[in-house]
């Protein structure tokens, strides 16, 4: 009896060890090598430089610092975490995404530090761009871009690995 308890349990363990080590992520991206860092102030691009905020100065909005980790969490599925810090304390932002059109992936408000996360999956990543608006008010639908990675043209690709990068 006590050797029939023994093997079901060897058993069970070894079930739950190989369904843990399957639901591992095929790719993870963070840490010291984020997929993305490269998030661009809109008013550093010339054709920009009186839009929104920016009123004639490039250097605006230059101190606000991002990165993008990737997990691919499947094949062909990627969980993708941006983080974003410089932002105005309690400041309500809009993320957008681009794949052809804008489509909204969240809205969130600086914490205390200034810095907000939003999170996103897909399974198409390539070609995909991001913009994070600043959001006036209750009437402000799509706010004003402060940082970009689309109209900069830094979209995202899927290296050979199955990794992302943004060039």
């Amino acid at each position: 009896m006590v050797r029939s308890a023994i093997r079901l349990f060897v058993v069970v363990a070894a079930c739950v060890f190989v369904a843990t080590a399957a639901g591992k992520p095929l790719t993870k991206q963070n840490g010291k090598s984020p997929a993305f860092t490269g998030f661009t102030s809109i008013c550093t691009l010339s054709p920009y430089l009186f839009y929104g905020f920016c009123g004639g100065n490039s250097s605006t909005f230059t101190n606000v610092t991002s990165r993008m980790n990737a997990v691919q969490a499947k094949p062909g599925r990627y969980n993708l975490v941006f983080s974003f810090s410089g932002l105005t304390p309690g400041g309500v932002y809009r993320f957008w995404g681009n794949n052809g059109a804008f489509f909204v992936i969240g809205t969130g408000i600086a914490d205390g530090s200034g810095s907000v996360d939003f999170d996103y999956q897909t399974t198409s990543p390539a070609g995909l761009g991001f913009d994070l608006n600043f959001i006036r008010g209750g009437w402000d639908v799509n706010g004003i871009t402060i940082v970009t990675s689309y109209w900069s043209n830094q979209l995202l690709s899927v290296n050979s690995d199955s990794t992302l990068s943004a060039g």
